[in-house]
């Protein structure tokens, strides 16, 4: 005979995920940290027939800086739009493709300093959006002004669609966008910011190499 007045039932809490990272508050929550990515040489078997566009207008590029085979150190191109004559600059996805992870709940404490909140916040990459496109590629568009995205996980992106605004959230020194592109195993959408397997030079890649400035964005 079991006596119900001394049986503790205690209901399980799951957290439960939507395709999308849960955001926890960083006070409470140690922010985990992705590995330096390892830059991978540009390789000619990969089909290359999509069209891709410039993701936004910019005043200065920050290039990528790695040597193949070995670990990046500096893991993309940064698109940085330094006036601020310009109040909101667009980010725009630089193919087709589908949207498989979203990081939005970092802060920023100015556009045209550095960031001076949560710079940790996405893995030092604030708030990011990765998308996989048809051909096997990935790219990440990282440190986006806060409460700016305006995808979500799952969504199909045809190139030159905007997918938010240029910030200056995570480790980031003035507004820009860092933007990526390479090859993944998997990305979680339920998990805290992940590397992609291999990162490639998308100046290289994407016939870039010339990139003076951003009059012709070839979104048509």
């Amino acid at each position: 005979m079991i006596s119900l007045s001394s049986t503790c039932v205690t209901p399980v809490l799951a957290q439960v995920c939507l395709k999308e990272y849960p955001h926890p508050n960083l006070e409470d929550h140690k922010e985990e940290y992705s590995p330096t990515q390892r830059v991978a040489s540009v390789r000619g078997d990969r089909d290359l027939t999509l069209a891709w566009a410039l993701p936004a207008e910019f005043t200065e590029i920050h290039p990528f800086i790695g040597k193949d085979y070995n670990l990046a150190e500096h893991e993309g191109l940064d698109f940085i739009h330094s006036s601020p004559l310009i109040t909101q600059v667009s980010v725009r996805s630089a193919s087709d493709g589908t949207v498989v992870y979203i990081r939005r709940d970092c802060p920023q404490s100015d556009a045209f300093a550095p960031n001076s909140l949560q710079r940790d916040c996405g893995s030092d990459w604030g708030n990011h959006i990765v998308i996989r496109h048809p051909n096997g590629l990935f790219t990440r568009y990282a440190h986006l002004y806060p409460n700016s995205i305006q995808v979500k996980v799952g969504q199909k992106i045809t190139r030159g669609q905007e997918l938010g605004y240029m910030g200056n959230s995570g480790r980031s020194d003035i507004r820009h966008l860092h933007f990526e592109l390479g090859v993944a195993v998997k990305i979680d959408p339920c998990g805290s910011a992940q590397s992609f397997h291999y990162v490639y030079n998308p100046a290289t890649y994407l016939q870039w190499e010339n990139l003076k400035n951003s009059q012709d964005l070839n979104y048509e």
